[in-house]
């Protein structure tokens, strides 16, 4: 019998750490969970910058919302209501990749869920309004939907889709408080999306990079060295950062 000198916790933190390290690579896509995020970011996120740090506390958060999203798919399987779960997205013009949670057949049509789970403290500030993150993501899995149709498994056609609402449903891992928040289809909502995905690109396609806007939004908390992966010497999405671990070039640009 083999022995672990660390412990069993040790064991779970190098696999989560190893788990976060594959869930990065989109190849050349962009991840579409990463909508109305910081651009700068995201182009570091797809050179392949490494973490400032990789905090294994961070991976336990995401580990344990997957637990709580298989448990709430479960059940919507079994009370019939699912139409399709974890369902694979993909956008050549846009260049995204994504998996959509759960299409849920209602009496007033098929509703686009992407489920959350937060800690009691952020449920109470965040449970009646979507943040901007949220919002960018869910319309993003609404406008790929619509749009890019489903590779590998079944068309719009084929389900009958004509996706209108996609809700948020926020979950405390604390005491299971949950909480609905709606987003309703327009051409608003599709030009913002395609805008911001279309202006990635751009600077991508040109090797340039954005200026960090990660304080802009949000009450600027991924700015903050607890929630900005690339966060050095005082400075989050940090050039000086970026400049030790980059590969190819991008020239930095203000806009």
């Amino acid at each position: 019998m083999s022995t672990y000198e660390s412990g069993v916790r040790q064991i779970i933190d190098d696999f989560l750490l190893e788990e976060a390290k594959k869930r990065r690579d989109y190849g050349d896509y962009w991840s579409a969970s990463s909508a109305g995020y910081c651009m700068r970011k995201n182009i570091f996120d797809r050179m392949h910058i490494p973490l400032v740090t990789d905090d294994p506390r961070k991976q336990r958060v995401f580990t344990s919302g997957h637990v709580f999203h298989e448990w709430i798919q479960k059940l919507t399987k079994e009370a019939g209501v699912s139409l399709a779960q974890e369902i694979e997205l993909q956008d050549d013009q846009l260049m995204i990749l994504g998996h959509a949670d759960d299409l849920i057949k209602t009496n007033d049509g098929i509703i686009l869920y992407d489920y959350k789970t937060v800690s009691s403290r952020s449920f109470n500030y965040s449970r009646t309004s979507m943040s901007r993150y949220h919002r960018m993501q869910l319309g993003t899995y609404m406008y790929m939907l619509r749009n890019a149709g489903i590779p590998g498994g079944f068309s719009q056609d084929q389900l009958d889709l004509d996706i209108t609402e996609g809700r948020i449903l926020k979950i405390s891992k604390d005491d299971l408080r949950m909480a609905e928040n709606i987003l309703h289809w327009s051409e608003g909502l599709e030009k913002e999306v395609v805008d911001y995905w279309r202006t990635l690109n751009g600077y991508w396609d040109k090797k340039m990079l954005p200026r960090c806007t990660c304080a802009d939004y949000e009450n600027g908390f991924m700015a903050k060295e607890q929630f900005n992966p690339y966060y050095y010497d005082g400075e989050p999405c940090s050039l000086k950062w970026y400049e030790m671990h980059k590969e190819t070039e991008h020239e930095t640009v203000q806009a």
